[in-house]
């Protein structure tokens, strides 16, 4: 794998809540975060921060901003998909821990 997607130990957490991991996955959600801070730095101080760094309508702030939310779309439709799965696991009648089959006393 890139060294890109071992920074910050993120193929460990997401293998550690069962994420599926390819090679979008996570740069999407990091095109995702970047997306949310400029919405916030708009809607907080009027300053938007991709047309500040890039120029307020060149080819590369437009760049960003599709990549935003092509990553957004990305991000939707691997949710769809892992409730789908989710829902398939429900339907064929995996049981999960509830927390509640075992007690001190031995009487559940």
């Amino acid at each position: 794998m890139n060294a890109l997607f071992h920074w910050g130990g993120l193929i460990k957490v997401h293998k550690m809540h069962k994420i599926p991991v390819d090679n979008l996955y996570i740069p999407s959600k990091l095109l995702t975060i970047i997306g949310a801070l400029n919405w916030g730095f708009v809607g907080l101080l009027n300053f938007d921060l991709v047309a500040a760094i890039f120029g307020k309508k060149s080819l590369m702030s437009r760049l960003v901003y599709i990549l935003v939310g092509l990553a957004g779309v990305f991000l939707i439709m691997k949710h769809k998909e892992k409730l789908a799965m989710k829902k398939q696991g429900e339907a064929k009648g995996e049981r999960k821990y509830s927390g509640k089959q075992y007690s001190w006393s031995g009487i559940q």
